[in-house]
């Protein structure tokens, strides 16, 4: 069978199949899911239809609880073999929106996600010991590819507004970017930079599909730097001739464990 025809006729199918379904009750539709193991997570005050509907909350393993999930499909998006919805939520009262498919292969993907997220809930999602994080976070995620990969192949960036960094002592990094993308190597890679505080950094960190993690950072004290701040900086880092500190440090995440 010639590839166009076999293509149009899992079109067909597919495009056949979700509109049999689509106006059931999601709430049944959910809970035959849940019956017969097809999910994990657990579904509280669903509505609406498959079509367009949402749940109250969503409870997966080892995430913190989505509430207030709406979508709404895309039917357009059967004429390329995906399922495409537009979704929105909360995760700790902070809100995010975004589109999310999955293909005919069982690869999901996740594009245009944004998200406006305070430093406390920033840190309680990283789980990592950073001391304590000051400012806001706005997330700009223009695609991220889950196909089963220990690496997902992720593009977006993060900007840090206001940014604080608190161990000793509070210090002011201004505006901080981190672009964030999938290497060819596999690994997750990001560059760091900043403007407009105490400290100016230019680095950048990746994370291997084994947690192996490597950071590559120069931090360079600006003229309203106290002198404190530093004294701090030579405690984990290289002064060097022109007066920036390098961090140079790789190991492996489950050391924090990770």
């Amino acid at each position: 069978m010639h590839i166009k025809t076999r293509h149009y006729i899992l079109i067909a199918a597919l495009s056949y199949l979700f509109f049999m379904i689509s106006g059931l009750p999601a709430s049944k539709l959910i809970s035959l899911a849940e019956e017969n193991k097809l999910t994990t997570a657990k579904f509280y005050g669903v509505y609406g239809s498959l079509w367009n509907g949402g749940a109250e909350q969503i409870n997966i393993p080892k995430q913190l609880a989505v509430t207030n999930l709406q979508w709404s499909f895309n039917p357009a998006s059967l004429l390329i073999a995906k399922i495409s919805s537009e979704i929105s939520g909360n995760i700790k009262n902070q809100n995010f929106i975004g589109n999310i498919s999955v293909n005919a292969f069982g690869t999901v993907e996740a594009t245009d996600v944004r998200a406006r997220i305070a430093s406390p809930v920033m840190q309680e999602l990283m789980q990592m010991p950073l001391g304590e994080l000051g400012g806001e976070f706005n997330l700009n995620i223009e695609s991220l590819i889950l196909n089963g990969a220990a690496i997902p192949n992720i593009n977006g960036l993060i900007k840090w507004q206001n940014a604080q960094l608190t161990l000793t002592e509070t210090v002011d990094l201004g505006d901080v970017n981190i672009a964030i993308n999938t290497s060819a190597e596999n690994k997750l890679s990001a560059t760091i930079s900043n403007k407009q505080g105490q400290l100016s950094l230019d680095g950048s960190a990746s994370i291997d599909d084994k947690k192996l993690y490597s950071l590559n950072l120069r931090i360079t004290p600006e003229i309203n730097s106290p002198s404190s701040i530093t004294q701090s900086l030579s405690l984990f880092s290289r002064r060097q001739t022109d007066g920036s500190y390098l961090v140079n440090r790789k190991g492996d995440l489950r050391e924090f464990g990770m």
